[in-house]
């Protein structure tokens, strides 16, 4: 079982990372950020690599790396993302744009096309892109995010339809999950705004709560990789306690 993970050094990457090596995978990290990635690999069979995947040329060269040392590649979970909050779409700059759409739309075509080009030479594999409640109903002051996330759904389908005679399935995960980058914005807001923050993600989620990458959405990512997930192909799987149900 052989995985490359894309912004394995932190946050949803690391812990997906971590938990596809302690289930027995070989997993190549892919990220810009050395000393963490290097850790993450450290702690199973893995192997850390150096990647902007913005870069067509640095993403074809570490995929050539990543494949060449697995043997092959299975599994692709691409969850390298950013994003850049708090501006209105009219007052977001030319260079934020191309940053948030750089790494979220871009990156994500550009290391698929690298794992379809293995997978097909290997008889099939899963790609696991991630989404975002941002990319299904827009988020104001989260613009270029939310299109960059769109963007990333509309892509997951068509590569889906034209990958599935190569046994490739593509689909997409939208996650509502707690990271070290939600904590920080929490303990950003102050004790007040956090309880206020938190009383109304209660109120507008079923389960209550963020989710916890490790046991709730691993196994998805693990479902989709497998056996269970040979048939489902082309879907947005919104792993948030309910919340894109509400429509909150």
């Amino acid at each position: 079982m052989r995985a490359i993970v894309t912004g394995a050094a932190r946050g949803i990457g690391a812990v997906v990372a971590k938990g596809l090596m302690r289930e027995g995978w070989r997993v190549a990290c892919l990220d810009l950020r050395d000393e963490l990635g290097q850790a993450v690999a450290g702690e199973g069979e893995g192997r850390f690599i150096h990647c902007d995947i913005a870069d067509k040329a640095a993403v074809d060269a570490s995929f050539a790396a990543a494949v060449a040392w697995l043997g092959g590649l299975d599994l692709l979970v691409a969850a390298a993302g950013l994003d850049k909050p708090g501006h209105a779409p009219e007052d977001i700059t030319e260079a934020a744009w191309d940053l948030v759409m750089g790494i979220n739309a871009k990156g994500t075509f550009l290391t698929n096309q690298a794992a379809f080009r293995a997978m097909q030479a290997g008889g099939g594999g899963a790609i696991v892109n991630f989404g975002s409640l941002a990319g299904l109903r827009g988020t104001a002051e989260r613009a270029a995010y939310s299109a960059a996330k769109a963007a990333v759904a509309g892509w997951s389908r068509a590569a889906a339809q034209a990958w599935g005679p190569s046994n490739v399935t593509v689909n997409v995960i939208a996650p509502t999950m707690h990271t070290e980058v939600a904590e920080k914005y929490l303990d950003g807001l102050g004790p007040e705004a956090r309880a206020a923050f938190e009383a109304e993600r209660t109120r507008i989620t079923p389960m209550g709560r963020l989710g916890d990458v490790a046991a709730d959405l691993l196994p998805l990512v693990l479902l989709l990789a497998g056996p269970g997930g040979r048939y489902i192909t082309g879907q947005t799987l919104s792993v948030d306690g309910g919340r894109t149900m509400l429509g909150a």
